[in-house]
């Protein structure tokens, strides 16, 4: 609606039945009506009604069974790590040869706020309570560090590993503030490009779309899987900067994994290795009922299917050695070449489905008052970034040690599974087996003594090079800088 007069964006919210979006126009300052116009001009009215009617649909009927549309993945396009250390070091080495060429990116998926956590800032700027106090944004910038190190001393050239952070409105400003005040965590700023995904208007439960204030409408980032609209806005272009630098393939993540390895050389490896145009990291499920999606084949297409769309029976299937057949958990971590998110992000973006989370959404009443609900009583869409997986023939998906490479942050502190607390203790017991692993004595009062063993990624990115520790006696805790 960009270059539409007022009236007309007034007559076009009027005739999507939303006129109450109005009911304060005439109240406000000539600017803030300018701002509510403007947020009502950029609404796509007619694909929110469609993405109401489907949501509406999913609540009145439950989720959708998919048992008979199932077929687990065909071993050929699967890898673990934990099976042939001949063939994970082959992997590796291919992996940190395209670094060294330049030809790899890593993308932080970094749009949400820690508010489950009880922080109202990036989720990237949280604490877990190391004994070095970083930050998961500090801890990740580390990594890169190291691996560019890695690759330089392993091709005699400079190499350099691009960093793209996908921020929303809510943490963009922030983010870019955290970097500056921290001097990049010592990469380079050119390298490090922080840019913005869409947003998207909250609906009630009515499918009324909501305000935030008088003069301004609810809204929030559209999911992780706004990737592609984002890469191709605009504002930033962000596939052309990956083009003009070389870049060929891009590793994905979320923000909140701390044990995740950005651009893992054997992730990397794997899918050039097997020619994948699409690949996926994946931890197997530790039993049939764990909450979490499975990477399959669901009706000829590759998906992940969520824990919900499985029945029991399904979900407990087992193959003759005993492992589930559907196993493959989905973890948010994945490979992408330059060309298939060029075809996704410009052929295929208007396609992907918008999955919905009923939330509570604070809102302006018809009486101008702010309030806050103690119950759910809105929905916001979002895109998944794994419902690309449909559009490839070319995926792999490598089975990594869980232990090793998944800890998500995602409850506050106190809770029983995923917090701070846990997210803490799984990165300091895997520095604590590197070190043992490098032949380190670890002196602990006791064998029911919490692990206190923190290794700066500066020093290791994947427990290589710990072995100049060899026969040395540490003490808890231990902070290796």
């Amino acid at each position: 609606m960009e270059g539409h007069s007022d009236d007309e964006i007034r007559a076009r919210v009027l005739a999507f039945g939303q006129g109450h979006l109005l009911q304060f126009v005439d109240q406000l300052s000539i600017e803030e009506r300018r701002e509510l116009l403007s947020d009502l001009a950029n609404v796509n009215f007619e694909r929110l009604e469609a993405a109401f009617k489907v949501a509406l649909e999913s609540f009145q009927n439950g989720t959708e069974n998919k048992d008979d549309l199932l077929r687990p993945l065909e071993p050929s396009i699967c890898g673990s790590t934990s099976e042939d250390p001949v063939q994970t070091s082959r992997w590796r080495e291919l992996g940190l040869k395209a670094v060294t060429e330049g030809k790899v990116a890593v993308l932080l998926l970094a749009g949400g706020q820690g508010t489950r956590l009880g922080s109202p800032n990036p989720k990237g700027m949280y604490k877990v309570g190391l004994p070095s106090d970083k930050t998961l944004y500090q801890i990740q910038a580390e990594r890169i560090l190291r691996l560019q190190t890695l690759a330089t001393e392993q091709s005699g050239v400079r190499s350099v590993i691009p960093w793209y952070i996908m921020t929303s409105e809510f943490t963009k400003l922030a983010t870019i503030k955290f970097f500056e005040d921290h001097n990049y965590f010592g990469l380079d700023s050119h390298n490090v490009v922080v840019f913005e995904q869409y947003t998207i208007p909250c609906l009630d439960l009515n499918g009324n779309l909501m305000l935030e204030s008088n003069h301004h409408i609810c809204k929030a980032p559209d999911g992780n899987g706004g990737l592609y609209a984002a890469l191709i806005n605009p504002k930033h272009d962000i596939l052309r900067d990956m083009e003009t630098r070389g870049v060929a393939c891009v590793h994905v993540y979320c923000v909140d994994n701390i044990l995740v390895k950005m651009a893992d050389p054997v992730f990397v490896g794997f899918c050039i290795e097997r020619g994948a145009e699409c690949g996926a990291k994946v931890v197997r499920k530790v039993n049939p009922d764990e909450k979490v999606g499975v990477i399959c084949r669901c009706d000829g297409k590759y998906q992940v299917v969520e824990y919900s769309e499985i029945s029991s029976q399904m979900a407990k299937r087992r193959n003759e050695d005993g492992s589930l057949v559907y196993s493959a958990g989905n973890i948010c971590n994945h490979f992408f070449t330059i060309d298939f998110l060029k075809q996704v992000s410009r052929v295929h973006d208007h396609s992907l489905p918008y999955h919905v989370a009923k939330k509570k959404i604070p809102y302006v009443n018809s009486q101008g008052q702010q309030v806050d609900p103690a119950e759910p009583n809105g929905i916001k869409l979002e895109k998944f970034v794994f419902d690309v997986f449909q559009f490839t023939s070319r995926l792999t998906v490598l089975e990594v040690v869980r232990e090793d490479e998944f800890s998500p942050l995602k409850n506050a502190p106190g809770g029983i599974k995923d917090t701070p607390e846990t997210a803490r203790t799984d990165l300091m017991r895997l520095n604590y087996r590197q070190l043992c692993a490098a032949g380190v004595e670890i002196e602990r009062e006791s064998e029911s003594e919490v692990v206190e063993c923190e290794i700066s990624p500066l020093v290791s990115y994947f427990g290589e090079g710990l072995e100049t520790f060899k026969g040395k006696k540490f003490r808890c805790p231990v902070l290796l800088n």
